[in-house]
């Protein structure tokens, strides 16, 4: 293939993939706009939600003790009898109010048990008063961020608009591919460098690939508007790029785990959930992390004797005991207590914590699991200790949600995924302002042929009259 071909061809790639991008951008803009503003309120969530929630979730400081959360938790059981309260908090804030949640009925509980009105339940931590509940579902002003939640989520349309987000993300991520390729520098147009005669001197050396590339790179400063705007979608985009993309793919992830799951199972060897169940089907102890975390943890001893129950009231730091010492033993240490619950069916009790090699504190947190009966630990699972495919997956999904750092770190990545997401909306106004830019100008170029036209035929009937 000669030289004028392959530039022929690499000018009519770019042609198409301008196309694709302007115009599956346009179809984009008005979903990303949304999902970016909306995604920078939802990196601060639970401190967005306390302040619209504040009647409910704060309370004044006092200086005396707060009652064990065991007591809470009886508190809320006696309140509310008909309905199922599995999991507890596993620590209390000075001045906040205790949160517990009704157990959402799945299967044939779903039939059997009542419906809950509401799915959370606020106690004072100090006396024990119900302050009060809260349906996350309802129109009110302290669901303000859940609803701002559901918008970026599904657009408040259930799994139609979960849908729909998921072919804007599939999309959109289509699209960060392209508009990298689309910021490289143009090739030489093989018709015009023929054109050109031949030079008498030694032809300028072109320059390189990377400080060709440079410029896209850059915002000028003292430009006109429409170059402004250029210079900002292509230098966001690029500066953003691998986290625009980790967003965009992890949306996939969410609300579209059909074309999400065969992927990342192909690429990186992601294991579903499906997976995981069929292995806990086999065995209790199904991986090797929890087979060396259980060799390591004994069953509780006291002077009460070896098979000391488990109960409520010392569940808390039982469970927070032995998943130290089976953290200790693989050489990591807990950070964090996340919550536990009681697993009625199985007679146990399941604490989630994370340690300082997890990955955030949701998806890749651990989890200890222990008999209520006899204090043996069951199973162990760290969340680092996942395959490879399945980290990756966690890594995508903490940093989408921001559950990521503690202290100070945290609230640094609270910031930086607050200006991503308007980073997003900025990238999809710009992409929006330059298409109209651009069409106004092709609008305007044709209206001048056409004037042009009309008055060169205009002129010849004149003369041809005359």
């Amino acid at each position: 293939m000669t030289s004028l071909s392959l530039s022929s061809f690499a000018s009519n790639i770019r042609r198409i993939c301008l196309w694709i991008h302007r115009y599956t951008g346009l179809v984009m803009a008005g979903f990303l706009i949304m999902a970016g503003i909306t995604g920078s309120l939802l990196a601060f969530h639970a401190e967005l939600d306390d302040v619209f929630n504040y009647k409910l979730a704060q309370i004044e400081r006092q200086d005396g003790p707060q009652l064990p959360i065991a007591t809470l938790h009886d508190k809320v059981i006696t309140a509310y009898p008909e309905y199922n309260f599995s999991s507890m908090p596993t620590l209390l804030e000075a001045n906040k109010s205790a949160v517990f949640s009704v157990d959402r009925a799945r299967g044939q509980s779903a039939t059997d048990q009542p419906k809950a009105p509401f799915q959370e339940v606020y106690v004072n931590p100090y006396n024990g008063d119900i302050v009060g509940t809260r349906d996350k579902d309802a129109w009110a002003w302290r669901n303000t961020m859940w609803k701002v939640f559901w918008l970026h989520r599904d657009l408040l349309l259930g799994d139609i608009g979960k849908l729909l987000l998921g072919l804007i993300a599939l999309i959109w991520t289509i699209n960060c591919f392209i508009g990298f390729y689309l910021t490289f520098p143009r090739a030489i147009n093989g018709k015009k460098a023929l054109q050109k005669t031949v030079p008498k001197t030694t032809p300028k050396k072109r320059a390189s690939f990377i400080k060709r590339w440079l410029p896209a790179w850059k915002i000028r400063r003292k430009t006109n508007t429409f170059k402004l705007n250029y210079d900002l979608h292509h230098a966001f985009g690029l500066w953003l790029w691998l986290m625009l993309f980790v967003i965009a793919w992890s949306s996939v992830g969410f609300n579209l785990k059909s074309v999400y799951q065969p992927v990342m199972q192909a690429v990186v060897g992601f294991e579903g959930r499906e997976g995981k169940r069929e292995e806990k089907g086999k065995s209790k102890t199904t991986d090797k992390s929890s087979e060396q975390a259980m060799s390591a943890v004994a069953p509780m001893s006291t002077e009460t004797g070896s098979n000391t129950f488990v109960n409520k009231a010392n569940s808390i730091a039982y469970l927070t005991e032995q998943a130290h010492i089976a953290a200790q033993k693989n050489g990591v240490t807990v950070q964090q207590t996340l919550g536990i619950r009681r697993l009625t069916e199985e007679e146990q009790w399941q604490m989630r914590f994370k340690t300082d090699k997890d990955v955030g504190t949701h998806g890749g947190a651990s989890s200890i699991t222990v008999s209520a009966a006899t204090g043996k630990v069951e199973k162990v699972n760290f969340g680092y200790q996942s395959v490879f495919g399945n980290k990756i997956d966690q890594w995508c999904s903490t940093l989408h949600m921001g559950h990521i750092g503690q202290g100070n770190a945290h609230l640094l990545y609270q910031i930086f995924l607050a200006m991503i997401g308007l980073a997003v909306a900025v990238l999809s106004a710009t992409g929006v302002y330059l298409w109209v830019k651009a069409r106004q100008s092709r609008l305007k170029q044709k209206l001048t042929i056409k004037n042009k036209f009309s008055n060169h035929y205009g002129k010849l009937a004149i003369k041809k009259q005359l």
